[in-house]
């Protein structure tokens, strides 16, 4: 899966919306707002700009968007009754697909509502994931091997005593919004391809503050066993003949 020039140049028009949207959610989200607003205005702004929120319209998700709170680690649907609170951690993972030639971006990111006085551990627990993320960007060059990369994500995240994903994976991305081979944030060295030039990845790391089990709830949401806090940030990211490229 090697992307070609026209593919790409669609890619960033994608990522200026995807953007968009995150900004905005940035901007909006505080107390009291629902998370049934959140989705509504990712719609609105995918109509806008003519591309789609691909959430809804792959495995019969509901929604255009995943929001989830606190011990929620993936795929809670936003509804009306679901209400942002002060000190809540919050995660809003979102893809856009074009209406041109229809390939994805994927990004996620986590924010706390309304973090006054902040919580120190909190603080820290989302940046030591932030860390990981960008550890893994810096190994996303030209040969290095996929192990590469979960290899620094799984080093830097339980070297500070937090808890890496055991049973989700990050992926490939291009036509398909998830694209194969499937990656775990762990596992054995010297595993998996090398990395070419034109490859695109959509890497996060998911870390848990006290443990890595999940159960499932329902036919969407998954929580962590233990009822403690997740914490999430994906990019898309070009593998490029020199730096990697950050899509969105």
């Amino acid at each position: 899966m090697i992307i070609n020039k026209k593919e790409l140049e669609q890619l960033r028009k994608n990522a200026k919306v995807h953007k968009m949207v995150f900004d905005e959610i940035k901007n909006i989200v505080k107390p009291w707002v629902s998370a049934y607003e959140i989705d509504k205005l990712c719609e609105k702004i995918c109509e806008q700009n003519w591309v789609l929120p691909w959430f809804k319209w792959v495995y019969w998700f509901p929604a255009n968007i995943c929001i989830s709170i606190n011990n929620v680690v993936v795929h809670w649907v936003p509804k009306k009754d679901m209400i942002f609170m002060e000190w809540d951690v919050v995660k809003f993972d979102f893809w856009v697909k074009d209406k041109n030639i229809a390939i994805n971006t994927d990004a996620a990111f986590t924010m706390i509502v309304w973090d006054w006085p902040k919580n120190p551990e909190i603080e820290k627990f989302l940046e030591i994931n932030k860390q990981a993320l960008y550890k893994w960007i810096e190994q996303c060059r030209v040969w290095n091997r996929v192990w590469d990369i979960w290899n620094a994500i799984q080093k830097h995240v339980e070297w500070n005593w937090f808890y890496i994903v055991r049973d989700l994976t990050w992926h490939w991305i291009w036509y398909k919004l998830h694209e194969k081979p499937y990656i775990y944030n762990y596992g054995k060295p010297w595993t998996w391809e090398k990395l070419k030039e034109g490859m695109l990845l959509a890497i996060e790391p998911i870390v848990w503050f006290s443990s890595w089990k999940i159960k499932d709830k329902w036919w969407w949401e998954i929580y962590i066993a233990d009822w403690s806090l997740w914490c999430q940030f994906e990019h898309t990211i070009l593998v490029t003949s020199w730096d990697p490229e950050i899509i969105i």
